[in-house]
């Protein structure tokens, strides 16, 4: 049941297929389950990594002086500890399980590119040079695009899948920060997915935007990228459709 069932009009939503490329990496930036950290943490015990060996002996003889603990246990142990390491990953798809790139960062990205492609309030002709862009809004309307994209345009389901269950890997970024003690360094530990390809549907209310509108929007996404880690150039992709839906 919806408004149009209820009110028998009919819609002025427009819905369109979009389909990406991305062509390298996407990159998570939601906090991982500690399920996913201690997976991380045995793998690079198994692997004998030198970063992580100064941290695995001293938990080592402060919580098993007597013995050598499973590899779960050391792990729940390096996990208890102050300087546990921290991973960014991604949501799953409830029930599937699959790793997903939620619909609410990719509102933003679009949000972020139509500032981009039209900053300011003079979206409708400013870059084309012709009496409108789309369609004519309504008599004093003067919001920007990046406000009216935020009202307007809409995906309808809450996830969007990257067609995997697992990342295909970790990654260990040096990051730079300022603090009131100066500048400092940390190590952030990244989940990515390789070259995935998305798939939704996006709702437009009024249909308000032209094609040429448009194309200069996703043509500045495709540069921008999706995912975190943006400023490295990760999550950069190409568009494959954009269709019409009837």
């Amino acid at each position: 049941m919806s408004a149009v069932d209820i009110f028998g009009t009919s819609t002025s939503v427009a819905r369109y297929r979009v389909q990406m490329q991305v062509l390298d990496k996407i990159v998570g930036g939601v906090p991982s389950s500690p399920s996913v950290i201690k997976g991380w943490l045995k793998s690079r015990m198994d692997i004998g990594d030198r970063d992580l060996q100064e941290l695995v002996d001293k938990t080592l003889a402060e919580r098993f002086p007597n013995g050598q603990p499973s590899a779960d246990a050391l792990a729940e142990a390096l996990m208890d500890s102050e300087a546990a390491p921290n991973i960014n990953g991604f949501k799953r798809i409830p029930g599937s399980g699959e790793l997903a790139y939620e619909t609410r960062c990719m509102k933003a990205a679009i949000k972020e590119w139509a500032n981009s492609a039209y900053p300011g309030t003079d979206w409708d002709d400013k870059f084309t040079r012709k009496p409108a862009v789309g369609r004519p809004l309504p008599k004093g309307f003067r919001k920007g695009l990046m406000s009216t994209s935020s009202e307007r345009v809409f995906i309808t389901k809450p996830y969007i899948g990257l067609g995997v269950t697992e990342p295909t890997g970790v990654e260990e970024r040096i990051k730079h920060v300022m603090t009131a003690q100066g500048p400092r360094s940390s190590i952030n530990r990244v989940e990515y997915v390789e070259c995935p390809l998305l798939e939704f549907e996006l709702k437009v209310h009024d249909d308000f935007l032209s094609n040429e509108a448009w194309g200069r929007i996703w043509e500045r996404g495709e540069d921008i990228g999706i995912g975190s880690d943006r400023g490295r150039s990760d999550g950069k992709f190409e568009l494959l459709a954009f269709d019409r839906m009837p």
